[in-house]
């Protein structure tokens, strides 16, 4: 998605609004402030740092750019107004959803999030978690949602691997877009253990989620396709 205009103000100004009650936080910039006054929205990492307009459309709403950054407008030392990319936090919880750079996703019933610098979305009562990882573009490399869970596959296909249980590929869609399903089910190994891993291309890298049971009893309980399904793309 190419869309140099992304809308994230429902996040934001939810976030602005419910910060002083309900301790909303974003990612590994606990500190950082979201707020709105006369009209507009301001940001700014720490408590410290000067706080700048974002950059908002017609309609008031905030926009980011190709890679998902925010955007800052500055005056510059001619005190022309220019605008300046700030990296997007790690995530921002607002309600029942929570936003990161690449996307939003809605938190199913039953679920917290326990993630620092990561998402990392927790069910203690069926034992279930999910946990989102990306992995950066490299340069020269194949950074492909594909080739990311080729390596994957062949890790768990190895001689060694292959006698503690299987792992099959398949094509599947998530929140719309194609992605690549491993399902790394280890029945013979000790403990026995079962994951769900889906990987996704980024305009950033790859976007990758693995799902898992604690319990290996409960593999298949969960619809953890429909959780992802659920994702809307901002890159």
């Amino acid at each position: 998605m190419k869309n140099t205009t992304i809308k994230i103000t429902a996040v934001l100004l939810a976030l602005a609004s419910l910060l002083a009650v309900t301790g909303i936080g974003c990612g590994k910039k606990d500190d950082s402030l979201v707020y709105k006054k006369n009209g507009k929205i301001f940001y700014r990492q720490n408590p410290d740092d000067n706080a700048y307009e974002l950059v908002t459309d017609a309609k008031g709403e905030t926009v980011v750019d190709e890679q998902g950054n925010l955007l800052w407008k500055v005056t510059d030392a001619n005190g022309e107004d220019q605008t300046m990319p700030v990296s997007f936090p790690s995530y921002l919880t607002e309600g029942g959803k929570i936003s990161c750079q690449e996307f939003t996703i809605k938190v199913p019933s039953g679920y917290e999030n326990i993630g620092g610098d990561v998402i990392m979305l927790r069910n203690d009562k069926k034992g279930t978690q999910i946990d989102y990882t990306l992995f950066d573009a490299v340069e020269g490399e194949d950074n492909s949602a594909e080739a990311r869970a080729k390596i994957v596959e062949e890790f768990f296909s190895n001689e060694t691997a292959a006698k503690n249980g299987t792992v099959t590929s398949k094509k599947v869609q998530i929140g719309g877009r194609d992605a690549i399903c491993l399902i790394i089910d280890m029945n013979n190994a000790n403990p026995k253990s079962y994951m769900e891993a889906y990987y996704i291309d980024s305009v950033n890298g790859v976007m990758a989620f693995s799902c898992s049971c604690k319990n290996y009893e409960d593999k298949g309980k969960t619809d953890f396709k429909a959780i992802l399904d659920t994702i809307e793309y901002r890159v």
